[in-house]
């Protein structure tokens, strides 16, 4: 065939759309697949009652195109007229279609098509099937009968009417005795009345499996209810598990009225199974929680075992899941209250903070010369879904409350409903939306509180105050007041019992409802799809709250503390003082007890104690320990003169009282802050032996200064602190006798083995004083009073910003932990700590050779020794080379000791204590003149 066109290049797609060569026009070809459609309706042929029986053309009735004409339009200027006439004539009804074609009824009515045998040939007959479980359950009886009699090891067990035993199944799911079983109060269940029934069609294992379902459900509806019994009689019950009780009650009594309702439509077992397995999964689950609390001695412990059970099992089913959520909430509701009161978030009833109470806080026993108690803090009770930070925050806004209620009771933070301020109750939320809400209602609370702060710091009244009554005490209500009590309780009990629809029985009744019926709102759907994760649900629930009030409460309580109570005043005190920070009250000590010039205040015979310049002369006389009336002669006036003569207390006088003031006569009537005083500290028998030779380091280990810090300073200056004080304030005695004496060494030795004892005892001492008063007391004491001096500072800045807890979030806790701290830093660095014991036993041994170098030089001043010496004592009295090589090879140790020391990794870094390793500067202290180098 010829082509008219080249097509050498066949991958070309110029032309890709021309006409095939092989097309023909006039070519048409006949489909043996379709034929062509018929339009004439007539000549086809269909089987159908309503197929139309002429041409379209009749049907349809289409006018002629060529001769159709549209009538004349209608008048729009009369559109807005109405149309209605009530003088047209009613037309006719029309037909109802629909009617009609229900009254002929389907086409062939008579023929009915099941299978697909009757429709391809009517007529057929079902053969009998071969399946005994399509013969009924009477023909699986009969056969199981039957096949008993061959098989003698089978039990066919007795048919139970079903009737019977579907009332009788639904009893014994609900926990109760029936027809057919019956409840054991030995065994604690449910036994069977008939041992070997079954059901209708069924083994008689598989009717046992299906009852052993039943009979678990009702077992554990009959413990859940003996829970409750047992805890509404018990008479020490803890408030959680009564609220646990109610809970339980609660959703049994749901279980009983669902299940009551529906069983009436059972009609068989499987029915009746489908009915019970939801209750039985949710008594399951509630089972679980009874179990974990049933050894709960408090509602923290209930609280923190539901806690961690409903943790482990959060990403299981959601609606039980709510279900536990709801219990939870309402579980810690008893410890939620107790926290509210406790903050100042609810009004106390005074009845609850006892001190037998068992909860995150305690009583302690009140302090001599204290008006109010002392509370300590309990870790162990606070439920484990609150971190210790904001559990001891918990406890330090109460322990703070406490104090404002006992010495300012008219603060509106202690009489918050005299300023009309009513805090938002302390409630445990799982949704997005309640927690945010909690934060605005924080905010709300916190403006109220601080409306309130500003006006009584002011002066300015509120409106209202003067409608508020405080609440009588018991002793206080007349008997008019106890008869109209009691009437309007009358009343009550009298009325018509109120029926609440939002209280929590009711919420979780109807929780409980939705879960059996599988059905949930869309607020609780919601919430179980997009809701936070339970353990951060406490902090967003209670945390805005609680840190608002711990803000409030800290910043009004250090305010009070710094310009009411004077608490600078009293810690320069103990600086001064326990810490002989005061240069006049550590010289007047020293002389008082260790200068041989003052007159002698031990009893001699035939001499007259002038009680005026009196000493006890440590070192210079033989008797020891002196009596009480010595040191009353001897150390009377020391603490008074210094501190009416010091700068402290004039700084704390107002001028024109300074001007007028007579000091002397002021000063003999006027009690010290604290009632600081001399006092005899208590000692065991071993330091008693101690004490008994004047010469020993320990000497006067038995005098001691007395303080009671005045309430509420003993927050602050807690017994704890007092007791560091005490021990620093020993060690800083024994060293100003070392200064004494070092001082006192006689300078004119001839032997050059004492001269070099005298030198070297000389500086090592001076050099361990100076550490101590500077990087062990004064340094760590400086950094102490910069922490207080920027508190005053910011409390100022927000008074003037007219602001409460803005730029201060210090409270209480702080101002003592930075107290202890300080205290911690200054025993770590002058070797006083328990860990630091061997250091500081080498360091008294050192003192102890110098003083018995000083003794062996006391030329004339001493008597004959009443203490007996062992042998080598006597030598070392006797040969100062010996006591000098003693001496060396005690520093030489303590040298390295301290060397090793400075060196060691973690040294100073106890936990909580902010220590710091200062022993390389004693170090420098003593080897500045590289004396010890070599």
């Amino acid at each position: 065939m010829d082509f008219p066109e080249s097509i050498d290049d066949v991958f070309t797609s110029r032309k890709l759309r021309r006409t095939s060569v092989f097309y023909k026009e006039d070519h048409v070809s006949d489909s043996s697949l379709f034929r062509a459609i018929e339009l004439d309706i007539p000549s086809i042929k269909l089987d159908n009652p309503y197929a139309p029986t002429k041409t379209l053309d009749q049907d349809l009735r289409l006018p002629n195109v060529s001769t159709f004409a549209f009538g004349p339009l209608w008048n729009p200027e009369s559109a807005d007229q109405s149309t209605i006439s009530t003088e047209s004539e009613p037309q006719d009804q029309e037909d109802d279609l629909w009617k009609i074609a229900f009254d002929l009824g389907p086409a062939n009515k008579d023929v009915a098509f099941f299978t697909w045998e009757d429709f391809e040939a009517p007529g057929f007959v079902e053969p009998r099937s071969a399946y005994i479980s399509e013969a009924g359950t009477e023909a699986f009886d009969a056969a199981l009968q039957q096949h008993a009699q061959i098989d003698k090891s089978l039990r066919p067990g007795r048919v139970v009417r079903l009737g019977v035993l579907i009332n009788s199944m639904v009893n014994l799911g609900l926990g109760r005795s029936s027809l057919l079983f019956r409840y054991d109060e030995k065994r604690k269940t449910f036994l069977p009345v008939i041992e070997d029934g079954r059901i209708s069609g069924c083994s008689f294992l598989a009717s046992r499996s299906l009852l052993e379902l039943f009979l678990t459900c009702g077992n554990t509806f009959r413990q859940l209810s003996s829970f409750v019994e047992r805890t509404y009689a018990s008479t020490n019950t803890i408030p959680a598990l009564v609220v646990l009780a109610n809970s339980v009650s609660t959703i049994l009594s749901a279980f009983e009225s669902h299940i009551g309702e529906h069983s009436k439509a059972i009609e068989s077992p499987l029915q009746l199974q489908q009915l019970f397995s939801k209750p039985r999964e949710i008594l399951v689950l509630i089972k679980a929680m009874v179990d974990a609390g049933k050894s709960a001695k408090s509602n923290e412990e209930l609280a923190s075992a539901f806690y961690h059970l409903i943790e482990s099992t959060e990403q299981g089913d959601s609606m039980k899941h709510q279900l536990s959520t709801k219990i939870l909430s309402s579980l810690c509701n008893p410890w939620l209250e107790l926290v509210g009161e406790w903050t100042g978030l609810q009004e106390d009833c005074g009845s609850l903070f006892g001190p037998t109470m068992n909860c995150f806080f305690a009583t302690s026993e009140t302090p001599e010369g204290q008006d109010m108690p002392e509370y300590i803090y309990n870790a162990d009770m606070m439920p484990v879904f609150i971190p210790e930070e904001d559990g001891r925050m918990i406890f330090e806004t109460g322990n703070s409350l406490r104090f404002l209620r006992s010495h300012h009771p008219d603060h509106p933070l202690a009489i918050p409903r005299k300023y009309n301020i009513v805090a938002p109750s302390l409630q445990w939320m799982f949704s997005w939306q309640d927690m945010e809400s909690v934060t605005e209602k924080a905010k709300e609370y916190e403006k109220n509180v601080l409306a309130a702060l500003q006006a009584y710091r002011t002066g300015r009244t509120i409106s209202d105050c003067n409608s508020y009554t405080a609440p009588q005490a018991i002793d206080q209500v007349t008997e008019v007041d106890f008869e109209r009590y009691l009437q309007g309780s009358i009343q009550i009990l009298d009325g018509t019992p109120t029926h609440s629809l939002h209280g929590f029985p009711e919420e979780l009744r109807s929780l409980t409802v939705q879960l059996l019926s599988a059905r949930l709102t869309n607020e609780f759907s919601e919430s179980s799809t997009f809701a936070p994760p339970l353990s951060i649900t406490p902090f967003l629930s209670f945390m805005p709250i609680l840190a608002a009030q711990a803000r409030l409460v800290n910043t009004a309580t250090l305010r009070l503390f710094f310009r009411s109570h004077q608490l600078r005043t009293h810690l320069s005190i103990q600086r001064n003082y326990h810490l002989l920070g005061d240069g006049v009250f550590s010289s007047r000590l020293s002389t008082a007890l260790f200068s041989p010039e003052l007159e002698a205040a031990e009893r001699r015979k035939g001499t007259v104690r002038s009680g005026i310049n009196m000493g006890l002369n440590l070192g210079s006389r033989a008797t020891w320990p002196p009596a009480s009336s010595e040191l009353r002669l001897a150390l009377m006036g020391v603490l008074s003169e210094s501190y009416h003569s010091s700068h402290l207390y004039l700084s704390t006088l107002a001028r024109e009282k300074v001007a007028h003031r007579h000091i002397s006569g002021m000063r003999e009537h006027e009690e010290l802050p604290g009632q600081l005083n001399f006092a005899i500290r208590t000692l065991s028998e071993l330091e008693m032996e101690k004490i008994m030779d004047p010469h020993s380091l320990h000497a006067l280990d038995f005098l001691r200064l007395q303080y009671v810090p005045p309430s509420p300073l003993h927050l602050v200056i807690t017994s704890t602190a007092l007791e560091k004080y005490d021990n620093i304030f020993k060690f800083l005695l024994r060293l100003n006798r070392m200064l004494f004496v070092i001082s006192h060494l006689p300078r004119g030795l001839t032997d050059a083995e004492a001269r070099r004892f005298r030198i070297e005892a000389h500086h090592f001492v001076t050099a361990v004083a100076s550490y101590v008063f500077q990087s062990g007391i004064r340094d760590q004491w400086g950094a102490f009073e910069q922490f207080l001096d920027s508190i005053e500072i910011r409390l100022q800045q927000e008074d003037e910003a007219g602001e409460v807890g803005t730029l201060v979030k210090e409270g209480l806790q702080s101002l003592r932990t930075a107290h202890d701290q300080c205290l911690d830093r200054i025993l770590f660095s002058l070797l006083l700590r328990r860990r630091q014991k061997q250091i500081m036993t080498l360091l008294e041994e050192i003192f102890d050779c110098v003083l018995l170098f000083s003794k062996l030089h006391m030329v004339g001043r001493l008597s004959p020794p009443t203490t007996e010496h062992t042998p080598k004592d006597r030598r070392d009295e006797d040969n100062v080379k010996d006591l000098y090589a003693r001496f060396k090879g005690k520093v030489r140790v303590f040298l390295s000791v301290c060397r090793g020391l400075t060196g060691k990794r973690d040294y100073g870094n106890g936990k909580g204590t902010g220590e710091e390793n200062t022993i390389e500067r004693l170090l420098i202290y003593l080897e500045m003149s590289r004396y010890y180098q070599g």
